[in-house]
């Protein structure tokens, strides 16, 4: 990996850095709580955000171009995620008769979707919003069952019914942030300039 420079820290998203304490302080929480395993998990989940944040991926030339072109403010997106599941995993919240495994499928998906959109978006061409649907659909989709093979394959939570709503509710978020983060950035016209033998006349 390139050495870091003041430039590369000087791009670094403040906020992300922020849920990134925050996240140290869920993990001291699951500790105090006697919930090690779950916050070994989440100091790992913490060390690959890290992973993720650090590289000057700006200056990586390995890198594909639309990942070095993601904007520095995504990088928040893992953290959110995984504080997101964290209390969900540590606390058993996923398993009791509340709405958090669905909002965290929901919520997930439109992270994923704004990474997805800006990934496209960074080439600057116009998508209608019917085929960013459609492609975060797709995606939405795979993610969303191999996800659920995994959860399967692992014997982590839910039966067929909670798979079905969960692959639909992670596709629904992972569409809606596709078409909102697939737009092109709006770039405003510059000011005409006056001209001179105008501006000698007032």
């Amino acid at each position: 990996m390139a050495p870091l420079t003041k430039e590369d820290v000087s791009r670094q998203s403040p906020f992300a850095w922020v849920c990134l304490g925050i996240l140290g302080g869920v993990i001291a929480g699951l500790w105090f709580l006697g919930k090690h395993q779950a916050a070994y998990g989440t100091a790992a989940a913490l060390i690959g955000c890290l992973g993720l944040i650090l590289p000057p991926r700006e200056r990586m030339r390995a890198l594909p171009w639309r990942i070095r072109r993601l904007p520095r403010q995504l990088d928040a997106v893992p953290v959110l995620a995984t504080l997101l599941s964290s209390p969900g995993y540590g606390v058993n919240l996923f398993y009791g008769a509340n709405p958090y495994d669905e909002i965290v499928h929901l919520v997930s998906g439109l992270l994923a979707g704004a990474v997805l959109g800006a990934l496209l978006a960074v080439d600057g061409r116009p998508r209608r919003a019917t085929r960013l649907a459609l492609l975060g659909a797709g995606f939405g989709m795979a993610l969303g069952t191999s996800w659920e093979i995994f959860e399967w394959a692992t014997g982590l939570i839910g039966d067929w019914t909670d798979t079905w709503t969960d692959i639909a509710l992670t596709t629904s978020g992972i569409m809606l942030g596709t078409i909102y983060w697939g737009r092109p950035p709006q770039r405003h016209p510059a000011p005409l300039a006056r001209p001179i033998d105008a501006l000698g006349n007032e």
